[in-house]
């Protein structure tokens, strides 16, 4: 695959990303949602593919890549990238590769060949680096500490209401149907995808057309579920990547993830990796995402990976809400965490991702921590915990007190 030059990325041509509110962007990393031609943002209730990808919003966005430009929306990746890590741009360059028919690169679209689909927020659980955006326990938490008067003027109530989005019209199915024969590659994140049910009956829907077999699935799921209708299904594509988000382990699992049991994940890993016995197309993979609440503790969660079979890891960054990013983090702190990190006992297969950790979490500009021991606190006294009881090294670190 030729390309105009070596910060390209793909996805602006092929590409939508569904949010969970029913917004699009061109992927889930990119800072803007894409916009119509009035300036109004697009919502998948409503709005055609055709029209989101010829938009002056992503004609922009393609020559501004095609001039050798790095889009300010793709931020993230840039940062990843300055401190030696892989990012997503990256990562899709590698998985699309041999799906992408022609080297043709104009300000025009190319065929909608991957979906990154957040079929609203329901979730099951509420976790710490999460908001409700994307989880509807959260949101449910937020609005049952307001007053009455204030619950349904609330953002945390709208974001529960615009989550619904996937249930309550049909357009959006409509518009993926007239799609399909040309999709390649989906994701499926959340909410918690395993508690979607529609999204097994698109999955259907690329069997019936006898396309199945050309199609890659991927999913982060919070590995608190076992989907009973997914294997019936998963025996018919190309291939299926269930990525576990498993940030920590243990009690303080349980304390970043809230409603979640550690015992049940360990259980449905068990099954999990017992029906890839069954189906040689499913690969396992952990992704970790790195944030301030597990920072401290990656050697515990890379020594337990080590010892699970993964066919993938990924250890994923967290850069929003801002105040949970390592890279924000103040200069005293970063400076323990990183001689932490460099001295621990690392398996050898990650040091060199725990140099890139430490990398990015100093490139970036540290702030006084004062928001982040806020929002902490917040949370514990919410959910009557107390990192200091789970987490004693860090909360020293961060001169934390409930």
């Amino acid at each position: 695959m030729n390309l105009p030059h070596n910060k390209f990325c793909v996805l602006p041509w092929i590409s939508i990303e569904a949010s969970p509110i029913g917004t699009v962007r061109p992927c889930c990393l990119a800072d803007d949602e894409i916009l119509d031609n009035n300036g109004n943002k697009f919502k998948l209730d409503t709005a055609d593919f055709a029209d989101i990808q010829n938009s002056n919003h992503m004609r922009q966005l393609r020559t501004e890549f095609l001039s050798g430009q790095q889009p300010k929306t793709c931020r993230k990746c840039w940062n990843e990238e300055e401190s030696g890590r892989k990012s997503k741009r990256m990562h899709t360059l590698d998985r699309v590769k041999h799906t992408l028919l022609d080297d043709d690169w104009s300000h025009d679209s190319k065929s909608l060949m991957f979906l990154d689909l957040k079929l609203g927020n329901i979730c099951n659980l509420k976790c710490r680096i999460c908001g409700s955006w994307s989880s509807s326990q959260f949101a449910g938490e937020e609005i049952s500490f307001m007053p009455r008067a204030e619950q349904k003027s609330s953002h945390a109530y709208k974001m529960i209401k615009a989550g619904a989005w996937p249930r309550e019209n049909s357009h959006f199915w409509q518009q993926i149907d007239l799609v399909l024969t040309d999709i390649r590659h989906i994701e499926f994140t959340g909410g918690e995808p395993f508690m979607i049910d529609q999204h097994f009956d698109m999955l259907q829907g690329l069997i019936d057309r006898g396309i199945a077999d050309q199609v890659e699935i991927h999913y982060n799921t919070n590995g608190t579920l076992f989907p009973d209708r997914g294997p019936d299904l998963w025996k018919h594509f190309k291939t299926v990547e269930v990525a576990f988000s498993i940030d920590d382990i243990g009690p303080r699992f349980e304390y970043q993830r809230s409603n979640a049991i550690w015992r049940d994940v360990e259980q449905n890993l068990s099954r999990f990796r017992f029906l890839r016995e069954q189906l040689p197309n499913l690969q396992l993979q952990c992704c970790t995402t790195v944030n301030v609440f597990n920072v401290r503790y990656l050697d515990q969660v890379a020594q337990w990976i080590t010892e699970q079979s993964f066919d993938f890891v990924y250890w994923n960054i967290m850069h929003d809400a801002w105040y949970f990013s390592i890279s924000r983090l103040p200069a005293d702190v970063k400076q323990e965490l990183a001689s932490y990190l460099s001295m621990c006992d690392t398996p050898e297969v990650y040091q060199l991702d725990f140099e890139r950790i430490i990398n990015f979490m100093n490139n970036g500009e540290s702030m006084d921590g004062k928001e982040t021991r806020s929002q902490i606190q917040l949370l514990d006294h919410r959910r009557n915990q107390n990192l200091a009881n789970l987490a004693p090294e860090l909360a020293e670190i961060l001169k934390y007190e409930n």
